[in-house]
């Protein structure tokens, strides 16, 4: 069986449009060589490169020249989505006014003007940026999924944004498609968070009455030394909330994790440590044991809620012995 010839070095470093082939001197039947797959029409790949959906708009993207945009684009820079969002196998690609929406076989096609701050050109390909996909992802999803996905962008560790940031570019967006979405949310966007869970848990704290908790502050004992960064807390009652995830149940994890809330509890903290468990509701209507554990640490510590009408972190009153 005779093989087919190398490409050209410019065309093995990943997808080409059939027309990039013909002006390689590739001939028609070449570019229909067992070699080359096409993940989409006019364009051609090797049959070994990855099928991911990195490849996928990449080959779309030197088609037709669009951008990639909200979910897509999403998923690209690690926005944590909703399950049900992230596995819809759609495309989504934006052009600009005046050029044709893009029209394929599972792809969405969107025509909007994109700012060239709107627009991150990597090395294998161009999307929105994190600011723009953000306010992209407002026509898309819940207020509250739209806060975790603002956490996101301006968690602890590796931000893709600031606060101030993104107000500045909300700035002049009135008028925008999910704007009052957008500015709904950003009301909830706190910075310094380190997994979607610990936005999912303060939201759900926030909409049973439990007044605001800090997030990642830092608590010492009392001769300065560093005990821990509760994922959520009350100073004022001290009141530590520590959510733990599955990599907490490693025996080496554990170890630490029981070594972390001794120290805290020695300084006179009271530890609440929630699981998945504690989020979702034993029967319809019932308040998650999370609200549940929390409201009485913080009762237990002197907080009771706020008259009703009024709002605030309520008032401390002494407690009962």
């Amino acid at each position: 069986m005779r093989h087919p010839h190398d490409l050209p070095n410019h065309l093995m470093s990943g997808p080409f449009t059939v027309a990039q082939a013909r002006s390689a001197g590739l001939s028609r039947r070449r570019t229909r060589a067992a070699d080359l797959v096409s993940p989409c029409h006019g364009v051609r790949a090797a049959a070994k490169a990855d099928d991911g959906l990195l490849e996928r708009v990449r080959a779309l993207t030197i088609a037709t020249g669009a951008v990639v945009s909200h979910i897509s684009a999403a998923v690209l820079w690690g926005f944590p989505l909703p399950l049900a969002v992230e596995r819809r196998n759609a495309v989504h690609l934006t052009t600009q006014p005046g050029r044709r929406v893009v029209r394929r076989k599972d792809v969405v096609g969107h025509q909007q003007v994109l700012a060239p701050e709107d627009i991150t050109v990597g090395r294998r390909v161009a999307c929105t940026s994190p600011l723009r996909t953000w306010l992209d992802l407002a026509g898309i999803l819940s207020t509250d999924e739209l806060v975790v996905a603002g956490d996101f962008l301006v968690r602890r560790r590796n931000p893709l944004t600031t606060l101030g940031e993104l107000d500045a570019y909300l700035d002049g967006k009135q008028g925008r498609p999910g704007y009052r979405r957008a500015m709904r949310a950003r009301a909830l966007v706190r910075a310094n968070t380190d997994s979607p869970k610990e936005t999912e848990l303060r939201l759900l704290l926030l909409c049973h009455g439990l007044p605001e908790p800090a997030i990642n502050v830092p608590i010492f004992d009392q001769d300065g030394r560093w005990l821990q960064d509760p994922d959520l807390s009350y100073e004022d009652e001290k009141v530590a909330i520590q959510y733990d995830g599955g990599h907490h149940a490693t025996p080496a994890q554990r170890r630490s994790d029981i070594f972390r809330d001794e120290n805290a509890r020695d300084a006179g903290w009271r530890v609440v440590v929630l699981t998945q468990w504690d989020l979702t509701p034993i029967e319809p209507g019932m308040e998650p044991s999370a609200v549940v554990r929390v409201r009485a640490a913080l009762r237990d510590r002197g907080w009771s809620p706020a008259p009703a009408g009024r709002r605030g972190r309520g008032r401390r009153v002494v407690p009962t012995m």
